[in-house]
């Protein structure tokens, strides 16, 4: 009955090496899947991010364009100012010109 039960244990200890391993593919594949989840999760983060920095790119690109117009109604506020003082002065000279003119008169 000897080779029997060192068959019989033989087979026991396959048995144990099978489950075990059995065992740690499950434990494995479930790591694996926590691992795909997780980077799915890091993927959809990222894409957040991405369009986050887009949207400040656009703002940024929109805050720069606005204060180009800013400068640009400045500038051109300055120029009228100036504009109007020049208009100012031909109006005072047209203005003695003609006061001279019909004294003469």
């Amino acid at each position: 009955m000897e080779p029997f039960d060192k068959l019989k244990d033989r087979l026991n200890d396959a048995l144990e090496q099978i489950e075990t391993s059995l065992e740690s593919k499950l434990e494995n594949k479930g790591a694996l899947e926590a691992l795909i989840s997780e980077n799915s999760d890091l993927k959809r983060q990222i894409d957040l991010l991405t369009v986050q920095l887009e949207n400040l790119n656009k703002d940024k690109e929109e805050n720069s364009n606005f204060e180009d117009l800013s400068s640009e109604i400045a500038n051109l506020k300055a120029e009228r100012e100036q504009e109007k003082k020049e208009l100012q002065t031909l109006y005072d000279q047209l203005s003695s010109a003609l006061a001279v003119s019909v004294e003469e008169v």
